[in-house]
């Protein structure tokens, strides 16, 4: 019996690679994946679309493809569904990229201390600005709207039960009852 595939896996297979030098392998199918993907038939937005999640990366060699590869993948798996979001997930690779390039040369022990020490700190505030970009995008799809889970309440007979934010008026009373 064939092993059933997740969603995720056979998204994973529509995702053109690279190979050999920043070269772009592509089927057709998964041509056709991508424009599903971005939403777009469009050949110029989807060449844009590859170099943009792929342009932050300055390597032509094989650990350069691999980079490429893993940013294709992000922009297939965040799937962006319009336009803002789009250019939003773009930056996040571009900023997902530069923070790992500020981390290997940072953490090489071969530099210069203080050339370290300022790439950790850039890659900290590389790190900072994409968590910032995750929430915007998270905040973009949900509308900004939040949504609370109560997973277990226990209201006994005569109780009720609240959910939102409670605060206990100060000792003294504090309230408006007895004021004319």
């Amino acid at each position: 019996m064939p092993a059933v595939q997740t969603e995720r896996e056979k998204r994973a297979v529509m995702v053109p690679t690279f190979k050999g030098n920043g070269r772009l392998d592509i089927t057709p199918e998964q041509l056709e994946a991508m424009k599903d993907t971005l939403h777009t038939d469009h050949g110029l937005v989807l060449q844009g679309a590859v170099h943009a999640a792929t342009a932050a990366n300055p390597y032509t060699d094989e650990a350069g493809d691999r980079q490429r590869n893993i940013a294709l993948r992000l922009l297939v798996e965040l799937a962006p569904q319009n336009a803002l979001e789009h250019l939003l997930i773009q930056q996040l690779i571009a900023t997902d990229a530069a923070s790992s390039l500020c981390l290997g040369i940072g953490s090489n022990t071969e530099n210069n201390p203080d050339a370290r020490r300022k790439y950790m700190a850039l890659a900290c505030q590389f790190q900072g600005l994409q968590v910032r970009q995750i929430e915007a995008l998270a905040k973009l799809r949900t509308g900004g709207r939040q949504h609370v889970t109560v997973e277990h309440v226990t209201v006994e007979a005569g109780g009720q039960a609240i959910v939102g934010a409670v605060t206990q008026a100060p000792v003294g009373g504090g309230g408006d009852s007895g004021r004319n």
